[in-house]
């Protein structure tokens, strides 16, 4: 098992950033600052890369590119595996705000303006958790490969399609599966284009696929089984989704059994 906590700070205020800095070297012996960082952007990639076991993260970033309840949204909606164990501290007073932040993954909320907030609180947070935190590494399972996860996610959402009635005879049926897999890792625009140069064809050929094979499915398909498997809510003036809908949807429903 891990002996410290890799923290990372996402932060924009100097004096805040400085006071959370202070109080995780205070604790060095159990906390271990991996980064700091303003923006929502480089932060995710950061995640991503390093994996840290917590985020210390500020509602409101003015300075950096993006806020938290950006960086929030991505965590949950982009393959982030595993996710880290995220406190959020905010000077909104809205309930409906810090409820949404709850809503979209934040674990734990600090309210600046409140009487006796300090950064050490926040940190004694932290340290409270941190058994918990590190205790999941116990017995971890060997880390699937690059190759391994591909398969998995391919795996799995052949398995959904199949259920749904999407023909695999149909080519755009590959591509939905290679769109979705794109969207789960963070590429949420141009997947015509980027799965035309991989397999030689033109954006429009991709896209006109991708599309054929859901009206073809939504014509064909059992009923019963489009109205099981396929939960998101039609456009009542259109009772087929498009790509983009289609992708989204199953993106979605791929990222939640990856996180189980």
């Amino acid at each position: 098992m891990t002996n410290k906590l890799n923290v990372l700070i996402v932060e924009d205020d100097e004096k805040d950033c400085n006071a959370l800095i202070a109080e995780i070297n205070a604790n060095a012996d159990k906390l271990c600052l991996v980064g700091v960082s303003k923006s929502s952007n480089d932060a995710l990639a950061f995640i991503r890369t390093h994996k840290p076991h917590a985020l210390i993260l500020d509602l409101e970033l003015q300075e950096g590119c993006g806020d938290g309840m950006d960086l929030l949204d991505k965590l949950r909606s982009t393959l982030v595996c595993p996710k880290p164990y995220v406190i959020v501290n905010t000077n909104s007073a809205s309930k409906v705000t810090r409820n949404s932040a709850k809503k979209m993954g934040a674990d734990y909320e600090f309210a600046k303006w409140q009487k006796g907030y300090s950064p050490k609180m926040v940190i004694n947070q932290l340290l409270f958790v941190m058994p918990e935190i590190l205790g999941c590494e116990e017995e971890p399972s060997m880390p699937l490969t690059e190759s391994q996860l591909e398969n998995k996610m391919r795996d799995f959402l052949q398995a959904e399609f199949n259920k749904l009635g999407v023909s695999s005879k149909n080519v755009g049926y590959g591509y939905l599966v290679e769109a979705v897999i794109l969207a789960a890792e963070g590429k949420n625009q141009n997947w015509g284009k980027i799965i035309g140069e991989k397999v030689g064809k033109n954006e429009d050929s991709v896209t006109h696929a991708m599309q054929y094979a859901i009206n073809n499915t939504w014509t064909n398909a059992d009923i019963n089984n489009l109205q099981k498997y396929y939960t998101a809510p039609l456009r009542k003036e259109k009772c087929v989704p498009t790509a983009n809908e289609f992708v989204f949807f199953y993106k979605q429903r791929l990222i939640s059994n990856l996180n189980k």
